[in-house]
């Protein structure tokens, strides 16, 4: 299949970073819920550590600062700062909505996130009845990105072949960025065997859209 001719099936959008600024907002929540604790994180470290990786990455990295195991309530309370602070801040990343509402291929959105902190993120940002129905999580498959498990459950549920759709942003557990678009057949391949094409940000893959007249 030819990149430049043929239009993806299906585009599966991430959600934290790529349509809402989700990500500042929770490492804030992070810095502030630790020093309770007595661990010395500030937002800037909690964002560089924690972007694009699972919860469960994160809470075994604060126990090893903290020195023991945290509490059973650790989770739930932190999770819930993160709503209040997202409820009073969160935006949508520049360009994101506009993008969203002149997309003119079938598209959904699959995240590591749980349901209810997606679908927070995008009430607050305006977006969600623009996903309604077509959000998919890491939850519902017990398996998180970088694994294509969740790409290619969304595509299935879609009724789409995995090999025909693009994904747009995401990041590697660690947080590198695994590339803002990806060819199709992408989900069914290793790591760095696929080219990105587009930037991991609305306007690149607006850009990347519009030159092949793919709106």
């Amino acid at each position: 299949m030819n990149d430049s001719t043929h239009p993806p099936a299906l585009v599966i959008f991430d959600c934290d970073g790529t349509l809402v600024d989700s990500e500042v907002v929770a490492a804030q929540a992070w810095s502030e819920y630790v020093a309770g604790y007595g661990v010395a994180l500030s937002a800037e470290e909690a964002l560089a550590r924690f972007r694009g990786v699972s919860m469960t990455w994160c809470l075994a990295h604060i126990e090893a600062l903290h020195g023991q195991s945290l509490p059973q309530h650790f989770e739930q309370e932190l999770r819930a700062l993160m709503a209040r602070l997202l409820e009073q801040q969160l935006q949508p990343i520049n360009g994101a909505l506009d993008m969203v509402e002149k997309l003119h291929l079938p598209f959904a959105l699959a995240s590591n996130a749980p349901h209810h902190k997606i679908e927070l993120c995008l009430r607050v940002t305006g977006l969600l009845p623009h996903f309604a129905g077509r959000i998919f999580s890491a939850y519902d498959v017990q398996r998180w990105k970088p694994d294509p498990a969740l790409f290619q459950f969304a595509a299935a549920r879609m009724g789409v072949d995995a090999g025909r759709t693009g994904r747009a942003g995401g990041r590697h557990e660690g947080g590198r960025p695994a590339g803002a678009w990806r060819s199709p057949g992408h989900a069914g391949r290793r790591a760095g065997h696929h080219p990105s094409v587009a930037t991991a940000c609305p306007p690149g893959l607006r850009r990347f859209l519009r030159s092949r007249q793919f709106r």
